[in-house]
């Protein structure tokens, strides 16, 4: 509530801004990053493959892939923690690539929070102020920029409490205070929910994007989780094996995945084989569903989700092979033409008398359709 409270303004609000009339009077920063060309490798093993990147200033990013796949290596080579074996970092068109962690603009939020255990809230926060150098952002005293901080993640009565006094939540709302009580035009958070548990997990994914959106502040995060991703990122680059695969908004990179691997990571997916016959027409197992216009003829990689297919309507009959209870929905397997695709229905009253080993009918929507060159 408290967060939602605040004024939402495009771009940057440091802590040091000031008040005229109650309302915040931003100073803007930047906060653009941009990579040319990362590379990096821990002997014959190369984790970062010619990443190519442009971060807009102010927005959530997120790289998102499995484990190993180079996100975190990335992470800290924008962060100064490591060096790339070739390639260049630029923060707001300064090439920061030889520089050191506390001469760019940015600040961390690690997954283990990196809290002092025998410093209370406030002295955790206002550590990092106590080194700044002399001609730094904020003219604030040192109280107010704190406070401002805790204020921003409704920590403000918190101040005196032990590290161990708090949760896992408010730990984390800690380390990011401490983060931005510095004022960075760039935050890098490297999977800082993934210690806490779902419901937590959840409700704080919510509250970080909120914060974001704002503070105006640049956000990249790290994450193998996609749910946690599409949540709360304005865009996402999605990585394999060291390489960045592609680059979009949530809904960009779920429903117009750029390969099978993307379509295989990115939520669950009926990847069946097809061949588009004619302009916006597909025959999978025998079967002629719509798909979009633009699909190249031949053979291809049809890519279905489950929750587009509508079972007990259509024009296409199917088996249903089993029924899985999932909570609101329930996970139906379908046999058509030899080839099972798996819907995902709600579980109400429409979808009561799903029974293994019933006939059915079926419907897939056009826009549901996207059709992958075979060759991937």
């Amino acid at each position: 509530e408290r967060l939602h409270g605040m004024q939402e303004v495009r771009g940057s609000i440091p802590l040091s801004s000031t008040k005229k009339g109650g309302k915040m009077t931003p100073q803007v920063l930047d906060g653009s990053v941009t990579l040319r060309g990362l590379n990096k490798s821990y002997g014959d093993r190369v984790v970062v493959n010619n990443v190519s990147l442009d971060i807009h200033a102010g927005e959530f990013f997120s790289l998102l892939g499995p484990s190993g796949c180079g996100k975190t290596t990335t992470l800290r080579m924008i962060g100064g923690f490591e060096i790339p074996d070739s390639g260049q970092v630029f923060i707001d068109d300064r090439d920061v690539t030889d520089d050191e962690p506390e001469a760019r603009p940015l600040n961390t939020v690690f997954q283990n929070y990196a809290l002092f255990p025998h410093l209370n809230v406030y002295d955790n926060v206002a550590f990092g102020l106590r080194f700044e150098k002399v001609g730094s952002v904020s003219a604030q005293p040192e109280k107010e920029r704190v406070m401002q901080a805790l204020d921003l993640v409704a920590l403000g009565s918190f101040s005196g409490r032990r590290v161990h006094q708090l949760s896992g939540g408010e730990q984390q709302r800690v380390a990011l205070a401490r983060a931005l009580v510095l004022e960075p035009s760039v935050l890098l958070l490297d999977e800082p929910l993934g210690a806490l548990d779902a419901q937590l997990r959840a409700r704080l994914q919510i509250e970080l994007a909120t914060l974001q959106r704002q503070i105006g502040i640049t956000f990249i995060y790290v994450t193998h989780d996609q749910h946690e991703a599409f949540t709360m990122s304005d865009r996402i680059g999605v990585m394999r094996d060291g390489s960045l695969i592609q680059v979009g908004s949530p809904r960009e990179i779920y429903e117009m995945p750029a390969s099978i691997n993307v379509a295989r990571f990115i939520g669950a997916a009926n990847l069946v084989p097809g061949t588009v016959v004619e302009r916006g027409v597909v025959v999978v197992a025998g079967e002629r569903f719509s798909a979009p216009d633009h699909s190249p003829l031949g053979d291809g990689t049809v890519l279905i989700r489950p929750e587009r297919i509508r079972v007990g309507t259509g024009a296409h009959a199917a088996r249903i092979e089993h029924v899985t209870f999932a909570g609101s929905t329930l996970r139906v397997a379908l046999s058509i033409g030899g080839v099972t695709l798996v819907a995902e229905v709600p579980n109400d009253e429409t979808s009561i008398g799903l029974r293994d080993g019933d006939q059915t009918m079926i419907d897939v929507l056009p826009d549901a359709v996207r059709v992958l060159p075979a060759a991937q």
